[in-house]
This record gives structure tokens, sequence and C-alpha cells, in this order.
């Protein structure tokens, strides 16, 4: 029996080492990925680590793990993007070991004739606008950004159908389903590839069996507070940048707007039990009612405004999803925001 077991450590870590991620790597390990922040840390909610030691040195450590210095080098332009799983783009990372933040480096570099361009993704599956305001402040302002790309809508927009809505959205954050419960043996055996390989097939079967979506009607017009609470944080994230003298560019979400795409993602989610959902068409309003809001907020407040929507939203073959991408949909996310850039010659170089 154990050599059985070794034997499956081995090959789940001989798979690994030949997609990229090295024989050693640890990239599953819930226990060393999320849970510090989480329990010294509650406001955090959930993360990844933002800082990696090297040679005694620490990096900035990005939601891929690129790094790098702390201290911005001289002459260097640093662009900071913050979203949630469509700007960390981890489905298609995992299959090609590009996202759009990278490719929106590699593009600029080439474009410009520099290397001195850095392009930190923040994105994180779940993240909504509280997680980037959290971040921009306690953090990135600390790295001296010349620019940061915000893209939030679907999550936050979601937060509006979760029970006893709150302004600080702990009704959604705060409960059982975004808490990474540390049990004893996650601890015992998180260096085990093979234990966190069957441990997350185990958690699929459970999803796909788990709760199906609920909808009902709640008409056009989203429920209380909500919209007021999504302008309220663009705002101020917007508001801290410019305090800081950091320019901004605000970027409004695709739709594939096709109700099986959606409900390919979300049936099964473990939070159906609770969260009711809008009728489709109700939610393509919805969908496209923060969509306007970001636009309207980026033209009140003198920001840049990137429309994505109309560039990926009309080409199901861009999507896996209805809000996530195929790696040809990632590339025509980078190059949407390389052709805005360019475009407004926003990038100077000291």
């Amino acid at each position: 029996i154990i050599a059985a077991f070794l034997f499956l450590e081995a090959s789940i870590r001989t798979y690994d080492l030949f997609r990229g991620y090295g024989f050693f790597s640890n990239h599953r390990n819930l226990v060393s990925t999320t849970t510090t922040e989480q329990t010294r840390f509650p406001f955090r909610t959930y993360g990844f680590p933002l800082y990696k030691e090297v040679n005694n040195v620490t990096y900035i450590s990005s939601r891929h793990d690129e790094l790098f210095p702390i201290q911005k080098p001289a002459a260097t332009y640093r662009i900071v993007v913050f979203g949630g799983s469509s700007t960390e783009n981890g489905h298609v990372y995992s299959q090609t070991q590009i996202h759009y933040p990278l490719l929106l480096q590699s593009h600029l570099r080439k474009e410009l004739n520099t290397e001195n361009i850095e392009v930190i993704n923040l994105g994180m599956s779940g993240y909504a606008t509280p997680h980037s305001l959290i971040l921009l402040e306690l953090d990135v302002l600390s790295w001296d950004p010349d620019l940061v790309i915000l893209s939030h809508n679907f999550n936050d927009l979601l937060a509006s159908y979760w029970p006893n809505f709150t302004y600080d959205y702990s009704h959604k954050y705060g409960t059982q389903y975004y808490s990474h419960n540390i049990s004893l043996p996650n601890h015992m055996f998180q260096h085990s590839q093979l234990y966190w390989t069957a441990k997350f097939n185990l958690q699929a079967i459970q999803r796909a069996t788990g709760p199906e979506i609920t909808r009902k009607s709640y008409g056009d017009d989203l429920p209380k507070n909500t919209t007021h609470v999504f302008k309220r944080n663009l705002n101020t994230f917007i508001a801290i940048a410019k305090n800081n003298e950091v320019q901004v560019i605000l970027g409004n979400q695709p739709l594939q707007r096709n109700e099986e795409y959606f409900d390919f993602h979300m049936r099964h989610k473990k939070y159906n039990d609770i969260v009711v959902y809008p009728l489709h068409d109700e939610f393509i309003i919805h969908h496209n009612t923060f969509n306007e809001i970001i636009k309207e907020i980026a033209n009140e407040t003198n920001v840049h405004f990137i429309d994505n929507d109309s560039v990926l939203a009309n080409n199901e073959d861009l999507f896996i999803d209805f809000v996530h991408y195929t790696p040809a949909g990632v590339q025509v996310l980078a190059q949407n925001y390389v052709d805005y850039i360019l475009t407004h010659n926003i990038i100077t170089m000291n």
C-alpha cells in the first residue's frame, strides 16, 4: 500500500514537472497559499501570498508567481491589474502558462522596444471591489505603481443575489462558502500532491451532485443599495489612486449572453443552496447595468475607460462559459488593452 501511494505521488509530481510546475511544486497546497492571510488577517477574507523571499530578498509575487522587486527599478513603468477570475485567467494559465496581464506586458515591451515595463496580475477567483480596495491601499501603493487597471462586475453583481445584503459584502464573503477550513488532514498531508488531487476530485464530485440553480424574478432593477455600493467602491478606488498620482483604467466585463454558458458554470456551485439567481434575461440587464456604471464612473471621474464587452461578447468561441475565456479570448482581451494604452499614449517612460 505504501509503495502504491509513493508511486502515485511520484506520478502526479512527474505530471506537474511536464506541465512546467516542477517536480517539487507545492502549488495545490491550500494551507500554504491561502490560510495564513485569512487566519491572521481576516479583513483579507482569503487570497494568495503577495510576497516571496528568494535568497533573503523579498519580492512581490503575482497571482501566477511572477516575481517583481518591491522597490520599483529606475526608469520602469509599473502596471498593476486588479480583478476576479476573468483577470486571473487561471483556467487558461493551467493549460498554457499565459494570462492576459503577462501578454499585456510582453506586447507592450515589444511595441515600445523596452524591457522596463512590468505588469503585475492580482486577479483572484471570487474577488470583488472590496478586495481590490484593500490590496490597493495596504499593498499596491507601496509598490509605486504608475497605472492600475480595475475590472470587476459579476462578483459584485453576485453579491446582490445573496440574502441579507451588507455594505461590506460580509453577507457573502463572511460565510462558510468563502472560508478555507484548516482541517487536521489538510495540515498533516499538505505537502502531498496525491492528497490534494484526491481532495479536489472528491470536491468536484460533490459539486456535481450538489444543489442546482434556483431562479426568481427580480425585475429589471437590482436589489436595493447594490448599485450604490458598487459605485461607492469604484469611486473610492479611483480617489485613492488619484490622490497618490496613479493613473486608472476601468474596464468593463465581457459577457457571453448564452444561458447555457451561464448554467454550465454556475450549476452546482456550493452556495446554490442559499443564492437565488434572477431570470436570465434579467441577469443580462443587471450585468449591463453594472457595465454602464463602470463607464459612467470613468466619465465622471475623468479616468480611462476601455470597452471589453463589445470586443469579445459576440464571439462564443472566445469563451469557455459566460465570463471566462479560451486561450484565444485571453489573447483578444490582452490586445484590446494594448491597443487602448498605445492609442492613448498612456505610458510615459522616465
